[in-house]
């Protein structure tokens, strides 16, 4: 959540307060919860597990810890924070960084980038980030990790075996997740559907993104780009986000780029067309975009008998989330 400054020029009331602001613009967009990936400072928690006692919060809130956070603290802090954070906010997890992006070129590529002379970044290898992640999968923590680029998610395949003994029911009983996930060989494909890992997409990124794939894949690799359409056929485990800040955090936009490639809401139309593999059925879509527990959006159309070039037309008329 973006507070506009850093949280340590805020007092706790204030915090508390701007972060009830931002998950107020969330629920004004039709979102009932968010997750957080990377909560980088207790005092975030602090406020909004101080906003929870006195009120109903505007949206619920699942919290990744960073790290380097959660590395820096007790277990038993980390246990009691987990406990007694409130009806409305869950600690879930951990965030870990595998590689970087692909606009500056700092994902991990298998290849050298055809415009860069280089192959990107790898911040960790699988043994180190398995030894990391272990201490916390045996107390039950969900683990995330951003990984961009083939090497990026070869690399974080490998620590998510190792820490579960290459016990693939373990590993898909655990649930773990790779952040984005965007350029995928065939053979990653087919190891993250085998082993259960789940893949959290971005239908904004094959927009936004669009006039980089070529130059930085060329043309015998820009299919391994966002192909989202052979993670689902494949039976990958799905889920999306926004990747907000960085990309807008409107559902209903979101959903249209998805869903047909494009949004036509004024302000979010960029010229640039998702390609056919990035796009799913609109049933999937939407369960993608759903969770019944979470809580009920009231939209001025129902989303599942518009047309593609609809969804970010409709209007949110009210949101109602509910406790974890």
């Amino acid at each position: 959540m973006d507070v506009g400054e850093p949280a340590s020029a805020l007092s706790r009331d204030e915090l508390a307060a701007r972060l009830l602001d931002a998950l107020a613009d969330a629920a004004r967009l039709g979102l009932v919860e968010i997750t957080e990936m990377g909560m980088r400072d207790w005092c975030y928690l602090d406020a909004l597990t101080q906003a929870s006692q006195t009120s109903t919060l505007p949206a619920r809130v699942r919290i990744y810890l960073a790290s380097g956070l959660a590395e820096s603290a007790t277990i038993t802090e980390l246990e009691a924070r987990r406990s007694d954070s409130g009806p409305w906010v869950k600690l879930e997890g951990l965030k870990f960084y595998a590689d970087g992006w692909l606009g500056p070129r700092t994902c991990a590529m298998c290849r050298d980038f055809d415009d860069a002379g280089q192959s990107g970044l790898l911040f960790t290898d699988a043994p180190t980030l398995a030894r990391r992640i272990e201490p916390f999968i045996a107390r039950g923590w969900r683990i995330a990790t951003h990984a961009i680029g083939d090497l990026g998610v070869h690399t974080v395949l490998d620590a998510y075996e190792l820490a579960w003994d290459k016990d693939p029911q373990a590993i898909a009983a655990a649930r773990p997740r790779i952040e984005h996930a965007s350029l995928l060989s065939a053979q990653a494909i087919t190891r993250m559907t085998e082993l259960g890992v789940w893949a959290c997409i971005q239908p904004s990124f094959p927009v936004t993104d669009a006039s980089q794939i070529l130059p930085a894949l060329g043309p015998d690799r820009e299919g391994d780009a966002y192909p989202w359409a052979r993670l689902a056929e494949s039976g990958a485990r799905l889920l999306i986000g926004t990747d907000y800040p960085i990309e807008v955090l409107d559902p209903l936009v979101g959903l249209a780029r998805l869903v047909s490639g494009r949004s036509r809401r004024p302000g979010f139309s960029t010229g640039d067309t998702a390609p056919e593999r990035s796009r799913l059925p609109l049933d999937l879509a939407i369960a993608l975009a759903c969770d019944e527990s979470a809580g009920q959006t009231v939209l001025s159309a129902d989303p599942a008998l518009a047309s593609p070039g609809e969804l970010d037309q409709i209007q949110v008329i009210s949101t109602a989330p509910l406790p974890f």
